[in-house]
């Protein structure tokens, strides 16, 4: 398998909830590959976190309208309740806002927990889109385009 289908199908094992799988693919990765499928992910919730607070993240948009986060994350800590361990909702604030212009918020983070809190965005997002999961193809083609454009400075041509 490349680099690349490895990542594709790493990203779509999390999107699709295939928890195990996506283990047994990160087993797969060099050194280098962590940091890729970091950023990767990344990208992915900054896709489905537009559908919540608009437009532009990752991309330089902001500031993020604290309302709308104080609904999301109030459902975050709902769906939540039950989940053991429970999910960082700070963390998941820093990198939610990180996305939206608020980039210092996310840097204290390590990669692990950055990676957690934007797994745990994604999914509760996910969860409210279930065409979105039911399509991963299409999530995991705007994440790269998202990482190409982080990567650039520019769409691909």
């Amino acid at each position: 398998m490349t680099p690349d289908a490895l990542h594709r199908a790493h990203l779509t094992a999390l999107v699709t909830g295939e928890i195990a799988t996506a283990a047994n693919l990160r087993q797969r990765f060099q050194v280098r590959d962590h940091a890729f499928a970091a950023d990767l992910l990344r990208a992915a919730t900054a896709v489905v976190l537009e559908f919540r607070f608009g437009p532009g993240a990752g991309l330089g948009a902001g500031p993020i309208d604290y309302i709308r986060l104080g609904a999301f994350m109030t459902e975050m800590r709902q769906a939540g309740r039950s989940t053991v361990p429970p999910p960082d909702h700070l963390a998941v604030e820093a990198v939610t806002r990180a996305l939206y212009g608020e980039p210092h918020l996310a840097e204290p983070l390590t990669e692990q927990r950055q990676s957690q809190a934007h797994y745990t965005a994604l999914i509760h997002e996910l969860s409210q889109h279930h065409w979105l999961k039911a399509n991963p193809d299409h999530l995991v083609f705007h994440a790269r385009k998202r990482m190409t454009v982080w990567i650039l400075g520019r769409p691909e041509e």
